[in-house]
């Protein structure tokens, strides 16, 4: 084991651990952003973003335990299997400094350390689903690869509803997939997979929720949030349909700048490694593409979720998510004609990596600044002396 592979395994635990504790603040406060959301569920009616709250909620009914401990423990378990799978990529970038750079990302499983408001949200769920699929798909035949991709986009974007807009990053892992076992997607799969997109689509414009189904939803789960809970946070939005979180956003020409610029730094190295390859498929005449090209069209298909909410930071973070284990499936099969690094010195690449990852980051919503993390114990220091 390097000292490098070391470094990342650290890096990964004091993640692990500081996510499960923060979240856990969360829970003793029943707070009304990161814990709720996993609380909404079908008690009112079928509604957005329900699926996983009224899976929660029947093993409660089920097994008689406590629903708050339950949600505690599950998002718990889901961010140790997603550290089980970040361990799993280490082996794909000891030898090399871009993609120790690319891990290292700050849009990438740093992002929610930097900004821990964004702890205990369900994008943790689209993480797992990709990473699932980059890791374990050698276990399913082609039949049951597409009916698990179908089965896991439907809970999915019915768990969160801006899941439906990063399906098009879980179709094009399927086709790696299909590629790498010398077959093609077939025209049905395709007519399929979109039917099934305009079905989710139509369930969740039609069923955007509502102040009585709030309040049912709130009953049913009374012992296990703050009296507030149809008035605040997660819960109260979901009475509001989408023109209503049209009708708030206020992104200034500042707030663009500031996540088309992070959005610049956190793709910088991937870019460069994608734009620097060439992948094998000849399908289509993939391999005619820059596959830069393809990362870009896959942010493209996102851009919906820009229009519709708020939280930009986590939109951008969500698409890297996607980008990231893409990049790891075509490291991990040998997709790419040629393996493109650059070598910087060794100082200088450690304090690229301090500067780059750790130093700075990008606020989740109406972000006015960019964030430097090492602002207050800079001025602590200068404080003390």
């Amino acid at each position: 084991m390097t000292i490098k592979s070391r470094f990342l395994y650290l890096i990964i635990l004091f993640c692990l651990v500081f996510q499960i504790s923060k979240f856990y603040s969360f829970y003793t406060e029943y707070s009304a952003w990161q814990y709720v959301d996993w609380l909404i569920n079908y008690q009112g009616g079928f509604v957005r973003r329900g699926l996983i709250g009224e899976f929660l909620f029947q093993i409660h009914n089920i097994i008689n335990f406590d629903l708050d401990i339950l949600i505690f423990s599950f998002v718990s378990f889901l961010y140790l299997i997603v550290s089980f799978f970040l361990i799993k990529t280490i082996k794909y970038l000891e030898n090399s400094q871009l993609n120790t750079l690319i891990f290292l990302s700050p849009g990438f499983f740093l992002y929610p350390i930097m900004n821990s408001e964004v702890i205990g949200r369900k994008d943790i769920l689209f993480l797992l689903v990709i990473a699932f699929f980059v890791f374990f798909q050698k276990r399913l035949n082609n039949r049951n690869l597409f009916i698990v991709l179908i089965l896991l986009v439907f809970f999915l974007s019915l768990s969160h509803s801006i899941f439906l807009f990063y399906a098009p990053y879980l179709f094009f892992l399927f086709f790696l997939i299909k590629s790498t076992r010398k077959t093609k997607v077939s025209f049905t799969e395709i007519i399929i997979f979109l039917i099934f997109l305009f079905i989710i689509f139509f369930l969740i414009y039609f069923n955007q929720g509502n102040e009585f189904i709030v309040s049912k939803i709130c009953n049913s789960v009374q012992d296990f949030v703050t009296s507030d809970c149809e008035t605040r946070g997660q819960m109260f939005w979901l009475g509001n349909d989408a023109k209503s979180h049209i009708s708030v956003q206020e992104v200034s020409y500042r707030n663009f700048l500031i996540y088309l610029f992070s959005i610049i730094l956190v793709y910088f190295f991937i870019f460069i490694k994608f734009y620097n390859s060439k992948f094998k498929i000849k399908y289509l005449n993939i391999h005619k593409f820059n596959p830069v090209f393809i990362l870009l069209i896959l942010f493209v298909f996102t851009l919906p979720v820009y229009y519709l909410g708020s939280d930009w930071g986590r939109y951008i973070s969500l698409s890297f998510y996607g980008s990231f284990f893409i990049f790891i499936f075509c490291m991990k099969e040998k997709l790419f004609l040629k393996d493109y690094e650059i070598r910087f010195n060794k100082i200088f690449f450690i304090l690229l990596i301090i500067i780059y990852s750790f130093s700075w980051t990008f606020p989740f919503y109406h972000a006015e600044q960019i964030k430097f993390t090492f602002k207050k114990p800079i001025l602590k220091i200068v404080e003390i002396f």
